[in-house]
This record gives C-alpha cells, structure tokens and sequence, in this order.
C-alpha cells in the first residue's frame, strides 16, 4: 500500500464584506518525491597546504521536488565513506541556496573535524574516501530525502580541526568581522578558551560575538563598562555593555556561553625570542608584533641569524613565565626540534628568518621561512 502522509494548509479567503477561512488538505506522496541532484564533484582531490586561500570544491545541486509546492531546507552533508553517513559534518543548509564552495584550507579543515568526530589517527599523505549526499526536508514530522551518494578520493594534509568557536570583537581589531580572534570550545560544549592578544586595546572596549552579526547573540559587561583591571572573575551577560577592561596585550580567556563566567589569566605585556643569538639573555628578547592573515592573528619577528641558531618564544622578557616550546606547538618550514629543552633551531643556515606564531588556535602552530 503507498504510503500518503497530510500537511494541512491553511487558505484565507477575503472578500469586500466578509473574511472566511477554509482547511483543506494537501497530499505528501512519497512516490512522486525526486530528491535533489549534487553535481561537480570531482574524482580526486590533492590539497596542497600552500595554496591553502585557492578555491578547491564547488558544488552543485537542484532542489528536490516534493511532490507539491512547498520549501525544503537542503542540507549538503560529507562523511567518512566507511562510515556510512552516522557522524557527518553539514557542510551547509539552506533553503534557497544551490551551491557550496570551499577553499583548500577551509575543505581540509572539514575533513579533520571528520576524523576528530570518529576518532580517526590521520597520517600525513594518506588518502582518504569521502562519500556526500544532499538531505531535503518540508517538516520534522516527515522523513528526510536524501539524495544518490556521491564518493571521491583526497589527499588531505595534517591540519587542525574545526570546533564550535565565539569570536572577540573590540577595538583591538577595528571592531571589525574580518580580522577579529576567537575562543575555542575543544569539547562541543559551553566552554571557551584561547589566547587572545588585545595589543593593549581592551580597555577601549570589546566583546563576545556568537555569529558573523550583531543580532544572533552577544555578551557584554552587566551594568558598567568600565571594569577594574584586577577583577579576573567577572559573570558577562546576554546583550550586555562593551567591556573596558585589562591593560596588559595578551590573555589567556575562558568564557562559559551558559553561565556567562569570563575567567582572565596568564596576562602579558610581550611576546619574544630569546636564544644562542643573544646569549640567552632574557632581557634581551626580541619582541614579537601583532599582524592578521588568512590564516589567523599572528605574532611575528623577522631578522639575520647566525647558523645553527636555537631559541624560544618567552613572554615579559622573563623565564618561569609563559613561554613556547616544540612540546606546546605544532610546527613547520625551516626549522626543527634543537633536541633538548624544548627549544627550535633554524636549519636553513645563517640568514634572515621570519617566524610567524598562530597563537590564536586549539593548536598553535608556528611557521618559519628563510627570506
């Protein structure tokens, strides 16, 4: 027996003189349901880490025919292929949009949120099938329809997941969408940390920020902004007032989204190298600037090393602080593991380096290339 299911739709009717409502019913039949198309979607993928702002996936799809006229939200899902669609990441839903595109860095990313999702090891040069398909839906009260399954072949690169993140806007960064941090929440849930660098600017004002805009949920100061530098503890709120708050460049922040508990520490003044260069002078760093990219906030320094050179990153000039090491980083480029106390060695021999430290990451990650 086919299997029919009821939507009721309301239809007004107006006239001059009077106003009348009539129900009627409109037919779901499965059988006549065509579910959507996905197309462009390529045999093979190589992503390639240094061309990580170049586009790498752009598909297409129809929109499903439910049978009769009415919205269905589309949902474009990737999966692990052996996996069978039960953990995927949604790589987009939309009612009226056909399309998704994603550049090589940002399709990697997905792909190891797949692997975090399904605790999968990933080994660098591994191939890997990805399977993809289009779900449609008018209702929670009727079945999904999903499209054909899609498969293709790619060779990812090491890289970091994508976690459920809250962006810090301020002044620090122009209050600006494009080029503002973010706070991390490694496991899924309500809680929020990384290292934010206000460069001194926290004071002028700044905030919590869940999306892209203003109107989808923020959380400020509860009463005044002006917050006094000492209170590390402070309970933020719903829409609340800009927080003027903490003088020194660099946190450690940790924001609960539920109790809206902001919790401050590990507050610097600078980040630098210290190394065989200098004599291992902690004074004598060498401090790091702030700069912005495609890929993140960075903390930068370039300039002549002698060959061989070992170092670290410290903050404040000073040991028994904060300070970066090869056990607390993932790292890459002209530099290796100097093989003892955690310290880096530039092997590229004597020469001018640039060292660039994405601090502003579930795993930082530092990059140095010989100039």
């Amino acid at each position: 027996m086919k299997l029919l299911k009821y939507v009721a739709v309301v239809i007004s009717l107006f006239a001059f003189t009077s106003c009348e409502s009539d129900l009627e019913k409109t037919i779901y039949d499965e059988s006549k349901v065509k579910p959507a198309v996905l197309s462009g979607l390529e045999d093979v993928y190589i992503l390639d880490k240094t061309k990580g702002s170049e586009n790498a996936l752009l598909l297409k799809w129809t929109k499903p025919d439910m049978g009769y006229q009415a919205s269905a939200t589309s949902l474009l899902e990737m999966d692990l292929k052996e996996k069978n669609f039960n953990n995927p990441v949604i790589l987009t839903a939309s009612i009226e949009e056909t399309a998704y595109s994603a550049t090589v860095s940002d399709f990697n990313k997905k792909i190891m949120t797949l692997f975090k999702n399904h605790g999968v090891e990933y080994t660098e040069g591994e191939t890997v099938e990805l399977s993809f398909r289009i779900g449609s839906y008018i209702s929670t009260v009727i079945d999904t329809v999903f499209s054909e399954v899609y498969t293709t072949t790619v060779t990812p690169y090491a890289g970091e997941a994508v976690y459920p993140m809250i962006s810090v806007r301020g002044d620090y960064c122009n209050w600006s969408f494009n080029n503002s941090q973010f706070v991390y929440s490694v496991n899924s849930d309500d809680n929020y940390a990384a290292m934010i660098y206000f460069d001194g600017k926290a004071q002028n004002g700044w905030k919590f920020c869940k999306e892209e805009d203003w109107n989808s949920g923020n959380w400020g100061s509860n009463g005044e902004s002006t917050i006094p530098d000492e209170a590390l503890e402070v309970t933020l709120i719903s829409g609340g007032n800009d927080i003027k708050a903490y003088s020194k460049k660099s946190y450690w922040v940790e924001f609960n989204s539920s109790t809206g508990l902001l919790q401050m520490s590990q507050g610097y003044d600078s980040w630098g190298l210290v190394g065989s260069f200098n004599e291992w002078n902690a004074a004598n760093a060498v401090d790091m600037i702030y700069g912005y990219d495609e890929s993140g906030a960075y903390l930068m320094l370039t300039q002549e090393y002698p060959a061989d050179a070992t170092w670290k990153i410290i903050s404040d000039k000073a040991w028994q602080k904060g300070e970066v090491n090869v056990n607390s980083v993932s790292y890459e480029g002209d530099v290796e593991d100097a093989g003892s106390d955690g310290n880096f060695k530039f092997n590229k021999g004597a020469g001018t380096y640039e060292v660039k430290w994405y601090f502003n990451k579930v795993q930082p990650t530092l990059i140095v290339t010989k100039k």
